[in-house]
């Protein structure tokens, strides 16, 4: 077990160029982790902001390996740490975006064909058993396209899943509705490469 002491003191090391200084160090929410705030000794003690290092944001030490992860400057540690709990969780699984919609229900179809804007046929491909891996990511924007998508109206839910059977990637950074339902009209275009082939097949 890392004690607090410890984990700022792996922290610390990491300044060489420069002395660093320990602003903050708590425990996170599930006390699995050593959330620590540091920066160069100068801006931290004496509040000299021409000394502030940018680019990391917060370090965090994992109580029972020591694994230390920096989370970067453009996310909070809330959101970092989040990720790093959903990894965790899956055990090596991918969190797959789903309709929750039964294939075949044709209500679902055209609700899908005038919600996602794409045709009538691909709406039905996409609910086909075959084809309902839509989208994959970090369990973090998956929640956040199922609350999204259900406020447009399409029902989702968020799985682990040992294969991703084609799912397309959902960055972070296309957090927006219309990037979302964009990378959702994608993952429908890909029946027109498909079809062909299962049509060829004698």
């Amino acid at each position: 077990m890392i004690s607090e002491q410890e984990a700022c003191d792996r922290v610390l090391a990491r300044f060489v160029d420069t002395r660093g200084a320990i602003a903050s160090c708590r425990l996170d929410p599930r006390g699995e982790y050593w959330v620590i705030h540091a920066n160069a000794y100068e801006y931290v003690v004496n509040g000299r902001s021409e000394h502030c290092l940018i680019g990391d944001g917060a370090y965090l030490v994992h109580i029972a390996s020591g694994r230390l992860t920096i989370t970067p400057s453009y996310e909070t540690w809330h959101e970092s740490i989040q990720d790093i709990y959903d990894l965790d969780d899956a055990a090596g699984a991918h969190y797959v975006l789903r309709p929750d919609y039964a294939a075949g229900d044709k209500r679902a179809i055209v609700h899908l064909h005038q919600r996602l804007g794409c045709s009538l046929i691909d709406a039905r491909w996409l609910l086909e058993d075959a084809n309902r891996s839509w989208l994959t990511g970090t369990g973090r924007s998956l929640r956040q396209a199922c609350e999204l998508l259900a406020a447009h109206g399409v029902e989702t839910q968020r799985v682990l899943q040992d294969e991703l059977r084609h799912a397309l990637l959902l960055t972070p950074q296309q957090w927006t509705l219309d990037m979302m339902l964009q990378r959702l009209r994608e993952r429908a275009s890909l029946r027109s490469a498909v079809v062909p082939l299962r049509d060829a097949t004698p």
